[in-house]
């Protein structure tokens, strides 16, 4: 533990105190739930007291709050805050897309084998709403293969390109900027970055997308039901709302505007906040910025180069032990801090569930192929890796 508190730049130790749970559980599952630090934690639960309590006299508080968390997820991630929209997770930023991307009969999507169902799910119903079609790829880390595999399934039809950054299976990092110079300017590219922002850096323009939507929740490490979508403006008015309320439309409400005869032609806000509408949990938004802003004070740089440490000797480890296989790319430039594996002859079901339940490991099953999915982040240690190695090997000798 020590060498990877020198490599941190951080007190990885006095870290480590903030997150009480890993007094009883080796926490290896950020990549599906983050848990909260406990100085983020407090001002979390402060601020739903205050709007709580306060109801609409502490509103303005709230809204506030709601707009620093725009403001600094927007800085974050190098883009304009007037172009994110906040959401409950990335599931609502694809729908929003999904629902009103204007598809026709014949039209083609291209996704890839290893999305999340929040991925295919929208993109299905929207193929079946259109009479369109969903095409699959293969994820690759290698730039050449990856255009490889997207143009075996590019045709003149293919409206959109919706993948993974970062492989929510494998924890492939996904060469997505290259994306652009195959499929060209009238292709739309979607961009799911709920399993990269957090690990390394992110910097939205340089993705070349017209749509990037993630997760607060994972390795930022913020609220559960907070999340976002990003648009480029250029791009926005394809996708109009699909639903309504106030605060989506302009000018505001009056009813000497709207309640006429024949009505006004309805016309969106004019930035990302056309998705935003009514009456909403402001107040869990701001703990979003301090989630963030928490990290920050750790140093990003420092946290970036600790996942990739304890990544990479996660996987060495795991390399070492007989009957493990690491599916993972070695390499940090081709991978992230998730690091999969499969035990020979046992299912990731039965894995899961023995390292669940016998040695407190919190961790998930991969689908395809049969695996376990671990993920290292800025709390990780080198004690996490001893016992998750020693747990899995330990099965690996009684299979």
């Amino acid at each position: 533990m020590n060498d990877a508190a020198n490599t941190t730049g951080y007190d990885l130790a006095a870290t480590r105190s903030a997150l009480p749970i890993l007094d009883d559980w080796t926490y290896l599952n950020t990549g599906t739930v983050g848990i909260m630090a406990e100085p983020v934690l407090a001002r979390h639960l402060a601020y739903i007291v205050d709007h709580e309590r306060g109801g609409h006299a502490t509103q303005a508080r709230a809204v506030e709050g709601y707009e620093r968390a725009r403001r600094t997820l927007a800085s974050f991630l190098s883009v304009e805050p007037s172009d994110v929209a906040l959401n409950r997770n990335a599931t609502d930023g694809i729908n929003w897309i999904a629902a009103r991307f204007p598809l026709v009969a014949g039209d083609e999507v291209i996704t890839s084998t290893e999305e999340h169902p929040a991925m295919i799910y929208p993109w299905l119903a929207a193929c079946e709403r259109a009479e369109a079609r969903l095409r699959f790829t293969q994820l690759s880390s290698d730039p050449d293969a990856l255009l490889a595999n997207i143009h075996a399934v590019l045709s003149n039809r293919t409206r959109v390109v919706a993948i993974s950054h970062v492989s929510c299976e494998t924890g492939t990092r996904v060469p997505v900027e290259r994306i652009r110079d195959l499929v060209g300017p009238d292709v739309v590219i979607l961009i799911d970055a709920s399993q990269s922002v957090g690990q390394f850096p992110i910097d939205i323009p340089a993705l070349h997308a017209d749509f990037v939507i993630g997760n607060g929740h994972k390795w930022l490490a913020g609220p559960k039901g907070s999340g976002f979508a990003w648009f480029d403006p250029e791009k926005i008015d394809l996708v109009p709302p699909a639903y309504f309320g106030d605060g989506a439309v302009e000018p505001q409400w009056t009813r000497s505007y709207y309640q006429t005869d024949p009505p006004p032609t309805l016309r969106f806000a004019g930035d990302a906040s056309r998705f935003e509408y009514g009456t909403r949990a402001w107040h869990t938004y701001e703990a979003l910025a301090d989630a963030i802003e928490y990290q920050a004070t750790l140093g990003w740089d420092a946290i970036f180069s600790h996942v990739n440490t304890m990544s990479s000797r996660m996987k060495e480890a795991l390399n070492e032990t007989p009957g493990i296989d690491v599916i993972t790319p070695v390499e940090w430039h081709d991978s992230s801090g998730i690091v999969t594996f499969t035990i020979a002859g046992m299912s990731g079901i039965d894995i899961s569930q023995e390292l669940w339940d016998r040695d407190r490991i919190a961790q998930r099953r991969v689908e395809e192929p049969s695996a376990v999915r671990v993920s290292c982040t800025y709390f990780t240690d080198d004690s996490d890796i001893t016992r998750l190695v020693e747990a899995v090997g330990r099965i690996a000798r009684g299979r």
